[in-house]
């Protein structure tokens, strides 16, 4: 469905900034009459933080953004028995009161990761939640409203190499029990589909009536998807799947987005469905042994190369149309 934009990647790593090495997990939000990009980077030091990049919705073309001067927004922790004092990745947001309420994956050295809060009343200033982590054990978050609850949906490793995505409740986006928590969608289980083994990164979105979702499929681990997925919901417990996924597909060999892709973030406007996504791969081409050698690593192993051939950029797909009917 989707067509990849020709000069992919738009958001590249860029040498002495924040995302030196990775610049991906893509999210977008209309606030304050701006649509803000939130996004991933990380640098030689090794520790994913949080940015933003902006544009106002009358210049909006989907490709050219401009980048926050004080990235990044939210930063890892400087204390090391905190949860996320390694890496700060996976934004995902909503507005609540006015505010803007961004959860994220923290990772540490020594504890389970977790989904943290952290909230901004301008969209660029954050302040972390004093009651984090919100959910332990869990990461990928995305997040609705609907029926005056937030819903918090983030995905679980339930048996080895197996992720499903679950969902629980909240009235103020603050307290969430996960003893009343729902698995709301599963990998296939069909052989040789694309996402027989393990489904992540949900990103949903509303329209008229319907939740969409897409999602990343893994056909052999847990968490290298090789294709992205749609599904849909009236009440965002229940998901039916599109019977012509995938709806779209990693790279050719060579390209930058040969590996592996995830958060497919879809937005529409004026008519057209723009999808941001992250991708990583070598984009060396195959033209030399090298080139060659490392993508079949990136393509053939999981998290093949990653961070030393293989690296993570933001690309851009669009689709013209309506959503198909099923």
């Amino acid at each position: 469905m989707f067509k990849r934009f020709a000069d992919n990647p738009i958001i590249t790593r860029k040498p002495g900034t924040f995302y030196s090495k990775h610049v991906a997990n893509p999210d977008i939000l209309e606030f304050n009459d701006k649509l803000l990009l939130y996004f991933r980077g990380q640098s030689e030091a090794c520790h994913d933080q949080l940015g933003v990049a902006y544009i106002e919705p009358e210049n909006f073309d989907g490709i050219n953004w401009k980048h926050y001067e004080g990235n990044p927004v939210i930063k890892v922790s400087p204390d090391e028995s905190d949860f996320d004092c390694r890496h700060l990745v996976d934004p995902a947001t909503v507005i609540i009161n006015g505010k803007v309420f961004l959860y994220y994956s923290g990772h540490s050295y020594d504890r389970p990761a977790c989904i943290g809060l952290a909230v901004s009343d301008d969209g660029f200033n954050f302040i972390k939640h004093e009651v984090n982590p919100v959910i332990v054990g869990a990461i990928a978050a995305e997040v609705v409203i609907k029926d005056g609850l937030v819903h918090l949906f983030y995905q679980r490793e339930i048996e080895k190499d197996v992720f499903n995505f679950f969902c629980t409740t909240s009235t103020d986006g603050v307290h969430f029990d996960t003893t009343k928590e729902k698995c709301v969608f599963t990998q296939s289980k069909v052989k040789g589909s694309f996402d027989e083994i393990s489904i992540t990164t949900g990103r949903i979105w509303l329209e008229e009536d319907t939740y969409y979702i897409t999602y990343g499929g893994n056909d052999k681990w847990a968490d290298y998807p090789i294709a992205m997925g749609l599904a849909k919901s009236k009440d965002l417990f229940t998901w039916e799947r599109y019977p012509g996924n995938p709806i779209f597909n990693r790279g050719k060999i060579g390209e930058w987005d040969e590996g592996a892709m995830w958060f497919a973030t879809v937005y529409k406007h004026k008519g057209t469905y723009y999808m941001w996504y992250e991708g990583t791969g070598a984009g060396l081409g195959t033209d030399t042994e090298e080139a060659k050698a490392a993508s079949k690593l990136c393509r053939n192993n999981d998290y093949g190369g990653y961070a030393s051939v293989s690296f993570s950029q933001t690309g851009l797909a669009t689709y013209s149309g309506e959503m198909p009917k099923w």
